[in-house]
């Protein structure tokens, strides 16, 4: 690989610091509980709706209606929740 090594940053696509567009001043994307809770529950429906789809085998439409609803419940909850709050706070090297 010619000492490039792929870090988990460049699939998340998000920069946890850079500077601030308005001061210049280090700051860092802030990840809620709620968001972390939310996609950690989005892998355990995924794992449940892949063992009921082995399990009932046929009736995968009904799998996967309820599926996309309980996740788009899932994340609209949080989004309500979280609309109004702050995204980045101060970086650690900010003073």
């Amino acid at each position: 690989m010619g000492g490039r090594f792929v870090r988990w940053r460049k699939f998340a696509n998000v920069d946890p610091s850079r500077n601030c567009p308005m001061c210049g001043r280090d700051i860092e994307f802030r990840i809620y509980p709620e968001e972390v809770a939310a996609r950690i529950l989005t892998i355990f429906l995924a794992m449940g709706a892949g063992y009921w789809a082995k399990q009932r085998g046929g009736g995968y439409l009904t799998i996967l209606l309820a599926f996309a609803g309980t996740l788009i419940a899932i994340y609209l909850a949080v989004y309500l929740r979280l609309r109004g709050q702050q995204r980045f706070k101060k970086g650690r090297h900010a003073s």
